[in-house]
């Protein structure tokens, strides 16, 4: 390792005096106004820029030769050029675009870890742009709650946690600029919510398995892309100042947003830099009642704290540091006066909670990632160096009661530390008509994770996971053709100390009813080869059709496994991983401005990852060979100049084999499996100034399941009925400087219970969702 950053230092200072060609220029639409943000890319390459908010944009350490260059915009035509450039050449290139509704292949993302469009994705992906995590985070401070429009993805919980909002079926690596922020090693289903929404560039989702970031994308991944300055001058200042409540009954309610960013480009540096403090009151639903606080994320402080550095070290180096701080703390004046399941819901009354605050305690994440373009031949280096360091604090429960060591009850906490490093190699290549590059390289990954009670009684003892995977992953362009097709190998190492399992006891009993076995550890090992190829044709704008095939690689909640362990060594635990076997077909159409796509996938595993409640009231996790299937279809078009109406359908179900006999012939619980959901919108665009949209979602029913003798549903089996939501986001800008925008969540101030409370089963998650609430915000940028 030494020897390498060794050769990188010399080599990055040897290209300090390289003389090397650049492209340069304006961009400007059909008006002669600044296209801003621009995105420039050179096709077969991973060399792009994004141009200021004057239209300027600058490509530099190139070498001679032919390319193509592409500029993409939203809201414009993708303009597409063959230039060829000398050895020294500074080329002026300035560029019209023409306005127009953003088509699907103009989105770039990043996620792949190279710069590429949709139409060089075989494969379902959905990106959330700036504008639209703008608009509903209009409605909603929650991050969970920005993601509940794209296809695929389960709705909210209106919680801390987010149990039950999957991804096609099946859990969803969440991640930050690359860095995971699941636990996969004791799944504690606080993931999403893990950064504030305020630090977001955009958002994308790849849907399917996928073993691109390693263990635990069953169903996908989620990557949040934080933000980097656009500022075209050394200095820009953006504040932002909003206040939250409900419409019925505003009592107490009222919370207030406060935000500050800075941000801006001193010759070869760039910077932001921005904190952000919440303050939510106390949630009502639609009766005015005040919602049972129980994992609520009502009455919650939450901070953050983020920055990034970017530095150009020469043409062909460039190096950034990213630092991100998230806090969500709960500290409630009420406690929850428990319900009664499918009768009476959960309620918050005033009382003192015998807890310390709840939520996720802390998020500490960093990441130096150092770019070294044409590093030998074309090949371009990445390498990432990231760390993360997260504790989330659980609500109090006298299920942790322990007469022996006087403890009434308890809370417990999942602490998980991370590092690692990616190595990345990008290297183009070009064979007559055949273009496309061979991405590969290798991850490396250190987590230490542990569960335990805040008084300090062990819970699931300190795994240590060491994970090494070289990859790699080939693109090839042929015409109209787009093939890929990739392996990665997984090599995992999981040490385990001796330990004790906790000892539990009914309420008011002396004998304990479960725990206190003495495990021997020991040391896991797993090892796998997953597999991707799809294949993707451009020809026609109306109809792009792809298929694929991936897999994915994951460990199935092994906390969850040692904490009930009754098994006296690590040995005789059953903890085989997960392959999860992802096939897909789909396509997208373009009809003049009309945009629409469809897929349909199958999902199957030979081991499952469905958690079972016993007749104890224990959980241990079915290991039974899994299907998951379902399609979804989105369509976007202008109805005017001003008027876009869109939607999507979602459709995913689950069957288990539960005699391993090949029959495919029981329902998975809803934890898993979401009811049908639809999206629709419609969405006002006056002089660029007056913004407004009208959404309304409506989630269907789910109902396969047949209580016991006594009335009772098991954990994740409760009937699910349907429900609709409408939802506003406006904005105007009043000057050049000050925009002012208004949301409001449950418009219609519907009277429903979320997803999590039907299917749970539970007295103490029968709770009712949120009532109309409104955003009130006014943003100044200087």
């Amino acid at each position: 390792m030494k020897h390498l950053f060794s050769l990188l230092f010399i080599m990055g200072m040897l290209s300090v005096y390289a003389q090397e060609a650049s492209i340069n220029g304006n961009i400007t639409d059909e008006n002669q106004l600044p296209v801003v943000y621009a995105t420039i890319a050179l096709k077969g390459t991973s060399k792009g820029a994004v141009a200021d908010e004057n239209g300027n944009y600058n490509l530099s350490g190139l070498k001679a030769g032919s390319y193509t260059i592409q500029f993409s915009g939203v809201g414009y035509e993708t303009v597409t050029q063959q230039i060829s450039i000398t050895a020294n050449e500074r080329l002026e290139l300035n560029i019209t675009m023409n306005s127009s509704t953003q088509s699907l292949d103009e989105v770039v993302i990043t996620s792949n870890r190279v710069r590429e469009t949709l139409d060089e994705v075989p494969s379902s992906v959905s990106v959330i742009s700036p504008q639209q995590i703008e608009n509903l985070g209009q409605t909603s401070t929650n991050v969970a709650d920005v993601l509940l429009e794209v296809p695929g993805i389960s709705l909210s919980t209106n919680q801390t946690s987010n149990t039950g909002q999957t991804l096609r079926g099946r859990k969803m690596l969440v991640l930050i600029d690359g860095i995971p922020q699941s636990t996969p090693l004791r799944n504690g289903n606080r993931d999403i919510n893990t950064i504030d929404p305020s630090a977001i560039e955009r958002i994308e989702v790849i849907k399917g398995a996928t073993a691109i970031y390693g263990n635990g994308a069953d169903g996908g991944i989620v990557n949040y892309i934080t933000k980097k300055t656009k500022a075209a001058k050394s200095f820009e200042s953006t504040t932002f100042l909003g206040s939250t409540g409900a419409l019925k009954n505003i009592d107490k309610t009222v919370g207030a947003n406060v935000g500050q960013t800075f941000s801006g480009n001193i010759d070869d540096l760039g910077y932001v830099v921005s904190g952000t403090f919440r303050q939510t009151g106390v949630f009502r639903d639609a009766n005015g009642e005040v919602v049972s606080p129980y994992y609520g994320i009502g009455e919650t402080s939450q901070y953050s704290l983020f920055g990034k550095l970017n530095y150009d070290i020469a043409d062909d180096h460039q190096i950034e540091l990213m630092y991100n701080y998230f806090s969500s703390k709960q500290n409630s004046d009420y406690i929850a006066e428990v319900g009664t399941y499918g009768e009476i819901p959960s309620i918050g009354v005033i009382g003192e909670d015998l807890s310390v605050d709840q939520g996720n305690r802390y998020n500490h994440n960093a990441q130096l990632t150092y770019n070294f373009l044409n590093i030998f031949g074309e090949t371009d280096f990445k390498l990432n160096l990231y760390a993360q360091d997260f504790r989330t604090v659980y609500g109090y429960t006298v299920s942790f009661y322990d007469p022996d060591l006087g403890f009434e009850g308890g809370q417990s906490s999942i602490i998980s530390t991370k590092m690692g490093a990616r190595f990345n190699f990008n290297t183009p290549y070009q064979m007559g008509d055949l273009s496309g590059n061979v991405l590969y390289g290798v991850d490396i990954l250190n987590d230490v994770t542990a569960q335990e009670l805040m008084d300090g009684r062990p819970w699931v003892p300190e795994t240590d996971m060491t994970n090494l995977a070289p990859y790699l992953q080939l693109k090839s362009l042929y015409r109209n053709f787009v093939l890929k097709a990739g392996i990665r190998f997984e090599n995992i190492g999981i040490d385990i100390p001796n330990y004790t399992t906790l000892t539990r006891y009914n309420t008011g009993e002396t004998e304990p009813s479960s725990g206190g076995v003495a495990v021997e550890g020991g040391n896991l090992e797993y090892n796998a080869t997953t597999f991707n190829v799809g294949l993707r044709y451009n020809k026609w704008p109306v109809f792009k059709p792809f298929v694929s095939f991936s897999q994915s690689f994951s460990i199935a909640d092994l906390g969850r496994t040692l904490r009930s362990a009754t098994e006296n060594t690590v040995a005789q635990i059953n903890s085989d991983a997960v392959i999860a076997n992802n096939y897909e077909a789909g396509f997208n159409s373009r009809l003049g401005k009309t945009h629409f796509s469809g897929a349909y996938f199958i999902s199957t595993s030979k081991f499952g990852a469905t958690y079972r409640e016993l007749e104890s009231g224990v959980f241990e996790i079915a290991r039974q060979p899994e299907r998951v299937y379902g399609f979804e279809l989105a369509l976007d078009t202008p109805l005017t100049d001003d008027l876009t109406f869109g939607g999507s359908v979602s459709y995913t179900e689950g069957k288990l084999d539960e005699e391993d006999n090949g029959n495919f012939d029981t329902y998975m619980n809803s934890d898993r499996i979401p009811p049908l959901k639809t999206v629709t919108y419609l969405s006002y665009n006056y002089n660029k100034k007056l913004n407004a949209r009208v959404s309304y979602i409506y989630s269907g029913k789910r109902d396969h399941f047949e209580a016991n003798d006594s009335g009772d549903y098991s954990y994740g089996q409760g009937p699910v009925s349907a429900f609709g939501l409408v939802n506003l986001t406006s904005s105007y800008q009043i000057s050049p400087s000050t925009k002012i925008g208004l949301g409001i969540e449950n418009l219609l101030n519907n009277d429903y219970y979320n997803l999590l409370s039907q299917w749970a089963a539970r007295d103490n998650d029968y709770i009712k969702a949120n009532g109309a609430r409104f955003n009130l915000s006014m943003t100044v940028q200087l």
